[in-house]
């Protein structure tokens, strides 16, 4: 999968990242007026040059959503299609792919049949969530920028993409495997948005974004599906060491963003000296 060259941006711009080099401002409100701006004009020019794509990547993520709940309702009962709405908004909002541990096989499942969905249903939910999310970020980033309250937050995002890709300069080279195994990576900044801004920023076209994060979220979600089924596999019915288990791997999880935000500090802080110096 090949990056863009600078003709094919010239000559086709709604594939282009605007801004891949400037300096990103670091405080968030300031940074989302910053990327506001540029994705502004890119927005337009993209809708003006190919208003049917444009259309159909902004409309039919909530379509199909719609369609495939409705279809859920229908077969297998509004129970069924409320906890996949459920799930989708804990996913979404809180565990991200870790939420394929909690899926729950056998007996234990039957137990709790009302709030309990099992590995492979979890395992399409996610996936389908991180496709749908690609697909409405990565052509559509400039609305969501304008939002009041997730307009900041992601455009934190935006700048630790360009971090991670200032501080790992040879994923540059790779950028089609850089992104999946980006996506891959269990942290709060990576996933289906993160992902999504970290394609745009290697200078991946649109679909070659989409492509890429949906490859990292198959091969991420496959291996918690892996883990979730040894889980129902040996610990069934234990409930306490299901418990353990999850808080075991809520506390990696943040230590493991806090070894991130910490690497990240100590570059911020390591080019502001390199900066100051050659001042």
């Amino acid at each position: 999968m090949e990056q863009l060259s600078e003709t094919e941006k010239t000559e086709n711009p709604y594939k282009a990242t605007p801004g891949e080099n400037i300096e990103l401002a670091e405080d968030a409100h300031q940074l989302r007026d910053q990327l506001n701006k540029m994705f502004s004009g890119f927005e337009k020019q993209f809708r003006a040059e190919r208003p049917i794509l444009w259309w159909a990547t902004l409309l039919s993520p909530i379509i199909l959503s719609v369609t495939v709940l409705g279809l859920l309702w229908v077969a297998q009962g509004p129970g069924y299609a409320l906890k996949c709405v459920n799930h989708a908004l804990l996913t979404f909002f809180v565990l991200g792919r870790f939420v394929l541990l909690a899926g729950m096989e056998g007996e234990a499942a039957e137990q709790v049949a009302k709030i309990a969905m099992r590995p492979s249903e979890l395992f399409v939910l996610v996936t389908y969530l991180d496709f749908i999310v690609a697909l409405f970020v990565t052509f559509h980033m400039g609305v969501l920028f304008r939002i009041p309250r997730i307009g900041p937050k992601l455009a934190m995002l935006v700048w630790d993409g360009k971090f991670f890709m200032d501080s790992q300069p040879w994923i540059k080279r790779v950028a089609f495997l850089g992104l999946i195994g980006f996506v891959i990576f269990p942290t709060s900044t990576t996933g289906s948005i993160g992902g999504s801004i970290f394609g745009r920023l290697l200078g991946l076209s649109r679909w070659a974004t989409v492509g890429g994060v949906l490859i990292g979220s198959l091969l991420g979600n496959s291996i918690m599906y892996a883990f979730a089924k040894q889980i129902n596999k040996y610990l069934e019915d234990n409930w306490t060491l299901r418990i353990v288990g999850l808080l075991i791997i809520i506390v990696a999880c943040l230590l493991l963003e806090w070894r991130y935000r910490t690497v990240k500090n100590k570059y911020m802080q390591d080019q502001k000296s390199s900066d100051n110096a050659e001042a």
